[in-house]
């Protein structure tokens, strides 16, 4: 039997789908909400206080998304933990709705810290759904780069020529609906489940994943650095015109959605091995952005190129840490940490004078963060363009063949564990779920992916599929 591919739409799966909504909604209120915050503290509050406020809310997302990992760790009571799916999304939008009617200013800012905070742990949830559901999937890439494209389409629109309070009711009605459908219907059980480690620890194992974590981590700050001169400056000439002379939300920013789509669809090539490479090149525009800002006639060109580098950034962050998360120990806390590094990078540089450094010094900075950001992807083989050829090997072991399929069938670690039980032993359902500390209800939404994923109906025929040796697999997610 061969396996029948899933149903698609424009060659994504239902569940791509979702994905890419979920990772969509959460964007555009991440982006609406630190809009929406800033326009209204600059009504209110004085200059400074609106850049403090600004950084400081990044630093309080960074936090948010940590707790989520801290917090899941705490217990695995499933009651807490499916609670910890809908209660932020409840406190966030509260948080949300007091904002619009606060006019003193230490209680404007006290409730704009707790909607970031809350907001970050939103963005924890949304994160982890997303490294665990897309491990292994060929469109990973695509799914981020198709939600996050929509959402910065809809904040343009919404800024251009809509008012941007029109995005919070949008955003708290969506994001609702879209917490409170993962937590009643729950469709991947590893929401509230803890995963099995991909691959079992040993310390060589851990030596190197610590390397790949230090090296991302690096490659995060300086991808972020590279742009951080730019954005300060711009995040300056808003608050000093009152967020009327210059526009951060012109047509320009929809030059994110080009550096997306760049990496995201590159990324899914050649087993992405273009990943780091596609986003090396975009990184060498963001050399040019000291050189145009001191000249008003290339404001615009340097804008393109400034959202251009940043959606190239922003989709190496996010990928890279997804793909590595759940060979983790805390693949809750590492599917976020592109997001945590930068945000609290962020915040430190506000005690820093980088707004006012020359162009001199800016172009210097820039090239030796370059320079870095090269050393350290060459350092971790993320710039090999091809893949080194196999030797001959031996005819697989049933243990290779199962672990291969298991592979290519993108099967979590639950369902792989699930899946060489069923095709190794005899145990029954109820037998199977005892030995693995399981409910039978929860067993049973296992074996139904695994016979949705592999196109089999029965126990023979998952055998069969997997241990015939002409067997033609064929990948998908």
């Amino acid at each position: 039997m061969l396996r029948q591919e899933p149903r698609t739409v424009l060659g994504f799966s239902r569940a791509q789908w979702f994905l890419a909504a979920l990772f969509a909604i959460y964007m555009f209120e991440y982006m609406v909400t630190l809009t929406f915050i800033d326009h209204r503290s600059a009504a209110i509050t004085s200059m400074t206080w609106q850049l403090y406020l600004h950084y400081a809310d990044y630093a309080l997302v960074a936090l948010g998304f940590a707790s989520f990992a801290l917090l899941r760790r705490l217990t695995g009571h499933f009651t807490f933990r499916r609670s910890l799916l809908l209660l932020p999304s409840v406190a966030y939008s509260c948080t949300m709705l007091l904002l619009f009617v606060l006019k003193n200013v230490t209680a404007f800012s006290a409730v704009a810290m707790g909607a970031s905070y809350f907001l970050g742990l939103l963005g924890g949830m949304v994160y982890f759904c997303m490294t665990a559901a897309l491990t292994g999937s060929t469109r990973a890439g695509r799914v981020m780069a198709l939600g996050a494209s929509v959402a910065v389409l809809l904040q343009y629109l919404l800024q251009e020529y809509w008012r941007i309070t029109a995005g919070i009711p949008i955003a708290l009605v969506l994001g609702f609906c879209v917490a409170l459908y993962l937590t009643v219907k729950r469709p991947w059980e590893w929401l509230t489940q803890d995963c099995l480690p991909y691959e079992a620890p040993t310390p060589e194992k851990a030596r190197a994943m610590t390397g790949t974590l230090v090296r991302l981590c690096l490659n995060a700050l300086c991808l972020y650095a590279l742009v951080t001169i730019y954005d300060r400056q711009m995040m300056l000439l808003n608050v000093r015109s009152g967020y009327g002379d210059f526009n951060f939300y012109a047509w320009p920013r929809l030059l994110l959605i080009a550096g997306y789509l760049l990496v995201g669809v590159l990324s899914d090539v050649g087993g992405g091995n273009l990943l780091s490479v596609a986003t090396l090149c975009t990184a060498l525009v963001a050399l040019l952005n000291p050189v145009l800002f001191g000249n008003p006639a290339y404001y615009t060109a340097n804008m393109c190129l400034f959202y251009l580098c940043q959606g190239a950034s922003l989709s190496y962050y996010n990928l890279a840490f997804w793909r590595v998360a759940p060979r983790t120990d805390w693949p809750e806390l590492w599917a976020s940490m592109g997001r945590i590094t930068t945000n609290l990078f962020s915040a430190l540089l506000t005690l820093t004078p980088i707004g006012s450094l020359s162009m001199t010094a800016a172009i210097v900075m820039d090239v030796l963060l370059f320079g870095v950001l090269v050393v350290s992807m060459a350092a971790g083989g993320e710039l090999t363009l091809t893949r080194p050829a196999q030797p001959e090997m031996p005819a697989p072991t049933r243990e290779q063949k199962i672990r291969e399929y298991c592979k290519r069938c993108a099967f979590t670690p639950r369902e792989a564990e699930v899946f060489e039980r069923l095709i190794t032993t005899e145990d029954g359902v109820q037998e199977i779920a005892d030995q693995m500390f399981i409910s039978r209800r929860v067993l049973q939404r296992y074996i139904a992916s695994i016979y949705q994923k592999t196109g089999t109906k029965t126990r023979a025929g998952l055998y069969k599929s997997c241990m015939e040796p002409d067997e033609q697999l064929r990948s998908g997610v």
